[in-house]
């Protein structure tokens, strides 16, 4: 088995994986990292696509009442007051000066004519604080954290070596402490070791657990899983952000403009169902109005029934074959379409949608996994030597998180963990990788003759979507419990590459990881709606759930109340408000 050795080993190439990587080069470590596709091509943030790709912070350059204390209060109400106060404080007074560092180190992005940032306001903010530059934001991003590598390559002190189409398999721990990973090929299923004393988790989302997501290919909560069997816990896990998206020919978050040009939307038998699932005495049109500023779905407004009554739609077999409903702007003239429009007019056009004339079809999809790793302000978890940043953390995030936030936790939370990483101080033993492959490689087995791999994950998928995304109840959230249990069991025996087969094992490990606490969380809040409770914002739920493996059975418990910080008044009041 061919063997890599480094200071700290970054798993994905993403916003945060990068800014990792960075970060702990210019402490002066060699850094490596595993990527499933091509570095600087690949990943949830440069793929995202949507009419603004928003980075949030505080500049006040639109508003200049706007601060970081402001967007930290934001962040705290939007997450249903379930955010770790630290975390979200760091992401809120650390986010302009990231932004800026990108910005000067060639981002360009938008400015208005006073010479500031252009900034537009997002969902859950009170001021307007998303920068970016439309829907190149995060492929930007990545350019310049590559430019950065490459010349911190050339310069010194540390370096960046990237490791392409390779996944990481599991962690190699032993005394409590991390001593690198081991993974394979995506292509030949070679495995190979990296000796690290020092291990980011980067790996992006799960998204791939769910049929119907916006995530790239390879999606697949494998930075959980491996923290999980390692011994550390999810936090937040059944906090999971779905958003309506364009789901044929190609993904594109549905946001702002869409909603605010009064769509006509449709089921496949050409029916205009929303009315039916808006409540007698609600403003259909003004619910319809709010998914303009109300992305992904959530319990705090009237747009939550839209997401109700498309995913109904969907789920009781009247949308498209491609499990989407129709939605049509083609009602307006060309001049409204080509000018209100024009971001994802032109977008789409590129890809042979042609907005003035056809309908797209969309469904909720899950966009972003608000919970993650348990880690602490410097993006450390209690294993030394193990981090977590960008989605794979857990606490920064709670019930929701404001538009732009994703973005923002990728850069503050990458150089925290990164420079984190570079600081742990103990020796690897590159026996302790060589065994953990070996005991994985045996765990894994061979391929089976059993069900195929994509297969089991068709099966789960399509059940977590039905159970636990949009609508929730204890019965189809016991449903998708059950086909996630049933597809630890199925994966075992799965023929597929071992690459694949360790794919699927993670996903059916993270389904009851996101089924068994939304069960536990007796109301609805934020992105969790419990159809069949009538609490929402229950006093008593003020409290994040974490989620364990033990003796490999998935296990969670409430913890005590979250106590929230005084200076920053009555934020209960605010929620309910």
């Amino acid at each position: 088995m061919r063997m890599h050795e480094c200071d700290v080993l970054v798993v994905g190439a993403g916003g945060a994986g990068l800014r990792a990587a960075l970060e702990a080069a210019r402490a002066g470590a060699k850094v490596i990292v595993s990527n499933k596709g091509i570095p600087g091509a690949s990943g949830t943030t440069y793929t995202a696509a949507s009419d603004w790709m928003a980075f949030g912070a505080a500049f006040g350059h639109a508003d200049p009442r706007d601060a970081p204390r402001e967007h930290w209060i934001d962040i705290m109400v939007k997450g249903g007051l379930l955010c770790t106060p630290e975390l979200a404080r760091a992401i809120a007074f650390e986010a302009p000066e990231r932004f800026q560092e990108l910005d000067d180190w060639g981002g360009n992005f938008d400015r208005d004519e006073n010479g500031g940032f252009r900034q537009i306001l997002s969902d859950g903010a009170r001021y307007p604080r998303a920068c970016g530059r439309g829907a190149d934001t995060g492929p930007i991003i990545v350019r310049v954290l590559m430019d950065q590598c490459r010349e911190l390559n050339q310069t010194g002190p540390g370096s960046v070596e990237f490791l392409p189409r390779t996944m990481i398999v599991d962690l190699a721990v032993d005394g409590g402490q991390v001593h690198g990973a081991w993974g394979v090929g995506m292509a030949n299923d070679e495995p190979f070791g990296v000796v690290a004393p020092a291990v980011v988790l980067a790996a992006g989302g799960a998204g791939e657990l769910f049929a119907i997501n916006v995530f790239p290919g390879g999606a697949t909560g494998d930075g959980y899983a491996m923290a999980l069997r390692a011994g550390v816990p999810l936090v937040n896990f059944e906090f999971i952000q779905i958003g309506p998206s364009i789901v044929h020919p190609i993904n594109f978050a549905l946001s702002g403009v869409f909603w605010r040009l009064h769509p006509k939307i449709t089921n496949v038998l050409g029916e205009e169902f929303i009315p039916r699932y808006v409540p007698e005495g609600a403003d259909i049109e003004q619910a319809i109005y709010l998914k303009g500023v109300s992305y992904p779905f959530t319990v705090r407004n009237a747009s939550k029934w839209v997401d109700v009554g498309v995913f109904t739609e969907i789920s009781e077999g009247r949308g498209t074959e491609h499990r989407g409903v129709f939605m049509t702007l083609a009602h307006h003239s060309h001049e409204v379409i080509e000018t209100d429009a024009r971001v994802p007019f032109e977008h789409l056009l590129k890809h042979g949608l042609d907005l003035r004339k056809e309908a797209v079809e969309f469904a909720p999809a899950i966009q972003h996994f608000n919970g993650g790793v348990r880690m602490d302000e410097h993006g450390r978890t209690i294993i030394p030597g193990l981090c977590a940043c960008g989605e794979n953390g857990g606490g920064q995030h709670g019930a929701d998180r404001p538009g732009g936030n994703a973005l923002a936790d990728s850069q503050v939370f990458g150089r925290r963990a990164g420079a984190s990483a570079a600081a742990v101080g103990h020796v690897a033993d590159a026996d302790v990788v060589r065994d953990a492959a070996q005991r994985g490689l045996d765990q894994l087995g061979g391929e089976g003759d059993g069900a195929d791999a994509d297969e089991v994950l068709a099966d789960l998928s399509w059940q977590m979507w039905k159970g636990a995304s949009v609508v929730r109840t204890a019965e189809s959230l016991g449903a998708a419990h059950t086909a996630a249990r049933e597809a630890r069991e199925r994966i075992a025996s799965a023929r597929g590459s071992l690459r694949r087969r360790a794919e699927v094992r993670n996903l059916a490990l993270l389904g009851q990881c996101v089924a068994v606490p939304a069960r536990m969380r007796t109301e609805s809040r934020g992105t969790h709606y419990r159809a069949d409770v009538d609490a929402v914002n229950d006093p008593q739920w003020q409290r994040q759930i974490e989620v364990r493996l033990t003796d490999g059975d998935v296990e969670a418990q409430a913890l005590e109340p979250i106590a929230l910080p005084a200076d920053l008044g009555d934020l209960g009041e605010m929620l309910e408000g």
